[in-house]
């Protein structure tokens, strides 16, 4: 059972610090996803990536975001073009 847990221990910090685990993967993550249909949106990701990380707001929308509905996909990608004033 201790080896179990010690097992355990040593993947768990293997793939958090990979970083798979964090934040800013799953930013990026979606935001690859999102990139074939809305590459304007990803190059504004890639400019603007520690802003995209540290604010509170836009992290959530983007971890909060359903990347199957393409209605959630538009509108997200809306609000992020409104936010860097970008026309489309």
């Amino acid at each position: 059972m201790m080896l179990l847990d010690l097992l355990f221990d040593i993947v768990f910090n293997i793939y958090t610090s990979l970083g798979f685990g964090s934040k800013e993967y799953k930013i990026e993550s979606k935001m690859e996803k999102i990139k074939c249909d809305h590459p304007q949106a990803y190059e504004i990701y890639v400019q603007n990536q520690v802003l995209f990380e540290t604010d509170a707001e836009l992290s959530r929308k983007i971890l909060d975001l359903n990347v199957k509905s393409k209605l959630a996909v538009n509108n997200t990608v809306k609000e992020i073009y409104a936010r860097f004033a970008v026309t489309v």
